[in-house]
């Protein structure tokens, strides 16, 4: 795939992600299927939602259009389309009817459970140049990855272009390392999800003309979950790497999370005390907050996971630092928070 064609496939998506999402805007609009703000939220006015359609509808297209084409193996696309068909439509109906945790967590299980089992689990990982075999416990911990992973996304969607920033900054990195290994399949694969995300992220700058919804950041959290496992057991990337890339959102959620416990807050209820809404809350705009989101990432996270990718003797190391500097910044701004509080 020559440059040219990256143009071109490129573009391609972008204006069909535009032009899609415009759609759907219109549609949400006409049938007011709004996100109404209240004392959570990160906006004041009712914004159309379930953009993230035209992003999970594009990259599910273009998966089986690979496969027609004989490009990527059919236990991969029955995984990838089934587990993302079966979360995008409950994320979708969620952001219609509001379903209860219960039933989003126990149908997000069975399709992680489904789509592992599909790839043949997780029976092992590699750290470092060495391998360590996981046995059965590589299927639990891989479905409660992917469930982890699936719903920390549509946790940190909760201010304008923040998801969007963090995929594009994601899947862009995945492309290179794809396409300068020469993986033609993969790199479309990433090339999509990249150019929709862009075509989007036009209706989705401050000020938001539509959402993405839990349809889209659900799907783009469940779909790094599996391609992530995926690439692993190809010896591709590993699943360190990815660790490493997706850093920001994974430290951001997971302590915010352990915050809570700790704190004997109710961790299952919304809330806007992740460190992103305390900045935003504390006045950082929604396009700085973005901006500096995807400087993060091109300045400290994409190089620790090119170097834990090119020498993997560092991988662990790599991992560690990159923890060390999300949890840095995460306390940062929970120390601020706190002493602008008292």
């Amino acid at each position: 795939m020559n440059q040219f064609n990256i143009f071109i496939l490129s573009i391609a998506f972008i204006l069909a992600s535009v032009i899609t999402t415009s759609v759907i805007r219109y549609f949400s609009i006409k049938n007011n299927f709004l996100d109404i703000p209240n004392e959570r939220s990160s906006h004041l006015a009712p914004i159309p939602k379930g953009g993230g359609i035209s992003i999970i509808g594009t990259l599910i297209f273009t998966i089986v259009i690979l496969f027609y084409y004989k490009m990527v193996a059919s236990e991969f696309v029955i995984s990838m389309t089934i587990g993302l068909v079966i979360v995008s439509v409950v994320a979708l109906v969620d952001d219609y009817k509001n379903l209860s945790p219960m039933i989003r967590v126990i149908i997000y299980i069975i399709s992680a459970a489904f789509s592992l089992f599909m790839i043949g689990g997780l029976d092992s990982v590699s750290i470092n140049n060495h391998s360590y075999n996981l046995s059965y416990i590589g299927y639990f911990l891989g479905v409660l990855f992917l469930v982890w992973l699936t719903n920390l996304y549509n946790f940190m969607d909760g201010t304008d272009g923040f998801a969007a920033i963090q995929t594009i900054s994601v899947s862009i990195f995945c492309f290179f390392l794809f396409y300068l290994s020469n993986n033609v399949p993969f790199s479309i694969i990433m090339l999509c999800l990249t150019s929709t995300t862009i075509g989007f992220l036009y209706w989705n700058w401050s000020p938001a003309k539509i959402f993405m919804g839990d349809v889209g950041s659900c799907g783009i959290g469940f779909f790094f979950g599996l391609f992530s496992i995926y690439t692993e057991r190809a010896e591709i990337i590993s699943i360190t790497v990815w660790l490493i890339i997706l850093s920001p959102f994974i430290g951001d959620a997971t302590l915010t999370l352990l915050k809570r416990i700790i704190n004997n807050e109710k961790w299952y209820e919304a809330h806007n005390s992740h460190a992103y809404q305390i900045l935003h809350q504390s006045g950082l705009s929604h396009s700085r907050l973005a901006l500096n989101l995807l400087f993060i990432n091109i300045c400290l996270i994409w190089p620790l996971g090119y170097f834990a990718h090119t020498y993997q003797n560092l991988e662990l190391f790599m991992l560690i630092l990159s923890y060390i500097l999300i949890i840095t910044i995460w306390l940062m701004i929970q120390i601020k928070n706190t002493a602008k509080s008292n």
